[in-house]
């Protein structure tokens, strides 16, 4: 295999999952917007209900962004993140990592672009235990979540090809 076909196999499935991350995640948001009303519950399976909110900060409302220009700021932030994991992913050779990275791109593309066009980040998903409600989250989070996995599961997979490999010299 060239290294250009290589390199146009690694671009190829970076974008079909970022794209698609990104396309299913701003549908169920359209479709959470729809279907729910803000603050009002809705079950869906023994843990999780659906509860549209609406987030103005990062992770769990921290940094929320009032004001234009906090918007902007944290958007300039946002956006120049998902580039540069979007730039990692496609410098990467191993399958698991690559999809990963993408995986976690495809989750900050759509959330970006979810902030881009309502200043905010649709939530949905109400992660709970009995009357213990611990967060809500989006699809594109738990692309983000599921990415992460991706890249641990490289890890270890790597460590066990390559035993010693990242251990410190006696």
């Amino acid at each position: 295999m060239s290294s250009s076909s290589g390199w146009a196999r690694r671009m190829a499935s970076v974008a079909v999952v970022i794209l698609a991350a990104t396309a299913i995640d701003l549908g169920a948001k359209a479709g959470a917007e729809a279907w729910l009303t803000e603050g009002v519950p809705r079950g869906f399976v023994p843990f999780i209900d659906l509860s549209l909110s609406f987030n103005r900060g990062i992770s769990f409302s921290l940094f929320a962004a009032h004001d234009p220009s906090s918007l902007a700021l944290l958007l300039a932030i946002q956006g120049t993140l998902t580039c540069l994991v979007i730039a990692w992913a496609l410098a990467t050779t191993g399958t698991l990592e690559r999809l990963g990275l993408a995986a976690i791109a495809g989750g900050a593309a759509g959330n970006f672009v979810d902030r881009l066009m309502d200043g905010a980040v649709t939530d949905y998903l109400d992660l709970h235990t009995a009357e213990v409600r611990w967060f809500t989250f989006n699809l594109a989070d738990a692309w983000i979540s599921a990415g992460v996995v991706l890249l641990l599961l490289e890890g270890l997979s790597a460590r066990r090809s390559h035993p010693g490999v990242g251990e410190p010299v006696p």
